[in-house]
């Protein structure tokens, strides 16, 4: 049931980055602000193409690697490395691997639409000021994620797999 929880957000996440996008894209000006001083004027632009481009080749680039990711960890065999009930049930680790990198997939997406709303935010003026703190978004991104990377070898080593009904 979590796996297709997961699976509806990575695809909702994907289309609601791709709108948050474009509605930047079509609404911020020609030059945007990404670097700033320490008053919070900003000191560094890109064009708009530039940035839409980037974006974009790093949400397929992202989404892209890890498609390529499910796929190689749903063929891995980890019969002989897992000693307890996991190893035992090949079919469980397929499916614990694929719901988790849809749950990993959907956070990096969503994740990516809070930062390019963020980007709207600050260039949405007309003096570009970063007169807004943004760090904790940046932290509490980092902890979810370092969360998301230690929780699969958690899962496999100190739980038992679930019944395959």
């Amino acid at each position: 049931m979590t796996n297709i929880f997961f699976k509806f957000w990575r695809i909702g996440s994907l289309i609601l980055l791709t709108i948050v996008l474009l509605f930047c894209y079509t609404t911020l000006p020609d030059s945007i602000a990404i670097n700033f001083e320490d008053a919070g004027n900003p000191i560094g632009y890109i064009s708009k193409q530039q940035f839409f481009y980037w974006s974009a080749g790093v949400i397929l680039g992202v989404n892209f690697l890890l498609g390529l990711l499910e796929n190689a960890l749903s063929k891995i065999n980890l019969s002989g490395v897992l000693q307890n009930s996991w190893g035992k049930r090949p079919g469980s680790v397929q499916t614990f691997f694929k719901g988790w990198v849809s749950a990993f997939l959907a956070f990096i997406n969503t994740y990516l639409v809070f930062v390019l709303l963020g980007l709207y935010n600050i260039n949405s003026t007309d003096d570009q000021m970063l007169d807004f703190n943004y760090n904790y978004l940046l932290i509490l991104g980092l902890l979810i994620l370092l969360i998301l990377l230690v929780f699969p070898f958690y899962r496999l080593l100190a739980t038992e797999a679930p019944n395959e009904d």
